[in-house]
């Protein structure tokens, strides 16, 4: 069956496999981190140096068609300063890249005013970017951002192993994924744009501040993006067994246009937005020092065997 997704023109599977193929490419085995995880590190020194890039997509054609722009420069930053965080690396500096199909007053300065917002609340600094009209080539505008940041030690999630506990941390909306296919329910009459316009373009939570103050405590932090609850695969092979709960109201009416159930758990949070990996032990330690900053849940725990097992808040079990 062709998944709703894949109708609105993104094809998880064939952007996986270009995923697969620029990773086996250019991989090097001089590379602490393997190409293809949530960010990129060289050793300098004793530290490491992490980069990362990462964009919008097409939540900035949502933005345009109702006048909700700031929150896409907020969605630039959390991208990539969640990712890094996932492997244990503070934001020291962001470049940003916004491409114009014309001459956007308003969008600039709105975008750029998002940037500055998301980079005081991730502590980090924009030091530049790029910024091109591109008739032609763009329509409405894009928006991404490199990130370089530092960490004295890496999180790969090596270190993971069956007891572990699964503790999330809630989002605040589906953040920057899944908008070709809620743009393409919009479009179909399914979901009212003027009803849920202000839920839809809440900027992506920003979780990095949270996951360095516990990151001596975690084994492991997964930023749950793109591919979903599938981007759990990037941490450990062994089995991830997680019951999910009650998700916000704007993923039921999203499912409710038209959305698999299984396939909602392919492409959008549910109300998770970053997933931590940490010992048993540690368990009540990382809640109370995350205690008015987060919402934590725990959500399971490693096991023997491989795979990902998720129960629904409908008491469905899904095989990802």
């Amino acid at each position: 069956m062709v998944s709703e997704y894949s109708k609105s023109g993104v094809d998880l599977n064939k952007l996986r496999s270009y995923h697969s193929f620029i990773s086996s490419y250019l991989s090097s085995s001089n590379l602490p981190i393997k190409i293809g995880h949530y960010a990129g590190a060289v050793k300098l020194g004793d530290k490491y140096i992490v980069m990362h890039v990462d964009g919008v997509g097409t939540k900035t054609l949502l933005a345009l068609k109702t006048g909700i722009i700031e929150p896409t420069g907020v969605d630039c930053v959390a991208m990539n300063v969640n990712d890094i965080a996932c492997v244990g690396a503070k934001p020291i500096a962001l470049v940003d890249y916004l491409a114009l199909e014309k001459p956007m007053d308003d969008v600039v300065e709105k975008v750029v005013r998002g940037l500055k917002h998301g980079a005081e609340e991730s502590q980090a600094i924009i030091v530049g970017g790029e910024t091109a009209i591109m008739p032609g080539v763009i329509t409405g505008y894009d928006l991404s951002c490199s990130v370089v940041g530092v960490a004295d030690k890496l999180k790969t999630g090596q270190d993971v192993k069956p007891g572990d506990v699964i503790l999330g941390l809630a989002s605040n909306g589906i953040h920057s994924n899944g908008y070709s296919l809620v743009r393409k329910l919009i479009d179909e009459g399914k979901i009212r744009l003027e009803k849920w316009a202000d839920e839809l373009l809440k900027p992506t939570k920003i979780y990095s501040n949270s996951v360095l103050s516990v990151l001596d405590k975690i084994k492991a932090a997964a930023h749950i993006t793109g591919g979903s609850f599938t981007k759990l695969r990037r941490i450990t092979n062994y089995r991830i067994s997680i019951r999910l709960p009650d998700p916000p109201e704007v993923f039921k009416v999203i499912e409710n246009s038209g959305v698999s159930h299984e396939e909602m758990h392919k492409v959008f949070n549910m109300g998770v937005g970053m997933v931590l990996f940490v010992s048993k032990e540690n368990v009540e330690e990382i809640i109370k020092i995350l205690e008015g900053k987060e919402k934590v849940m725990e959500l399971g725990k490693v096991e023997e065997g491989e795979g990902i097992k998720i129960t629904t808040y409908k008491g469905q079990v899904l095989n990802l």
